[in-house]
């Protein structure tokens, strides 16, 4: 029998690179997401250093009513952008996770491939282990049947 040779190896091999493709995609995905929330993070820390601010000017009201309207639709501004960028990491968190799902799909498939590659090589040695034992058994009685016909001397000593 010749060597064990798998006739879906191409596909494992094409699954494998989804799966790597898929990896790096998560990667990227959670790269984003990082990005996403530090910035949130960011624009919480402004706007708390911010209001801190105003709360710390208020007694010495330098800011006449003009000022204080630019200074609350600014912060009204920001407010604005903090739930803007809260949906943007809660889609980027969806983004991670469906990646990861992707990912998690490609390996079950690989993994499920490997597993039948497995046992097909199981079974493939199985097989030439009972063809080279079926070998030896017919060696065996041919050497004992010439032996009873007398065609076969052995030496005793």
């Amino acid at each position: 029998m010749g060597a064990f040779k798998f006739r879906l190896d191409p596909v494992v091999s094409l699954k494998k690179r989804a799966e790597d493709i898929r990896k790096t995609e998560l990667a990227e995905a959670r790269r984003d997401l990082g990005l996403q929330e530090t910035q949130l993070v960011n624009l919480f820390e402004h706007r708390t250093a911010c209001q801190q601010r105003i709360v710390s000017e208020q007694p010495c009201s330098n800011l006449d009513v003009a000022g204080k309207l630019v200074y609350y639709a600014y912060m009204e501004r920001l407010t604005d952008e903090i739930a803007h960028q809260a949906r943007t990491v809660e889609g980027s968190r969806g983004d991670v996770e469906s990646k990861r799902e992707l990912l998690l799909e490609s390996s079950r498939e690989k993994k499920a491939l490997e597993n039948l590659r497995k046992r097909m090589k199981e079974r493939f040695t199985e097989g030439v282990k009972k063809a080279e034992q079926a070998s030896l058994d017919d060696t065996a009685g041919k050497l004992h049947s010439r032996k009873g016909d007398g065609r076969l001397q052995w030496k005793k000593e």
